[in-house]
């Protein structure tokens, strides 16, 4: 078994009597606490949006165009303009 991290930093919000009420309800039927119940939801949500983040999604069509271009031997000029946009994205 994993060891658990240390906790040592705190979320505070502010929410209304009935949002509180439905967490206090979803985490008792789950029987978890109300900060177990938060912060589980929170860290998968936000594993949710990194992974969709960093998830590139194609059409048939460019997916067929992806894979048409990796079957060339060498790479044309659209291919090596891509790859030096690229190469500016990442060294911003």
């Amino acid at each position: 078994m994993p060891a658990q991290a240390t906790k040592d930093t705190t979320i505070n919000f502010r929410t209304t009597s009935e949002t509180k009420n439905w967490i206090d309800r979803a985490a008792s039927l789950l029987g978890t606490d109300r900060t177990n119940f938060i912060v589980q939801t929170m860290v998968e949500r936000a594993m949710e949006v990194v992974e969709k983040h960093n998830t590139v999604t194609l059409s048939d069509r460019d997916r067929d165009a992806f894979l048409e271009l990796l079957k060339e031997d060498t790479p044309n000029e659209e291919l090596r303009d891509a790859a030096r946009a690229r190469r500016e994205l990442l060294d911003d």
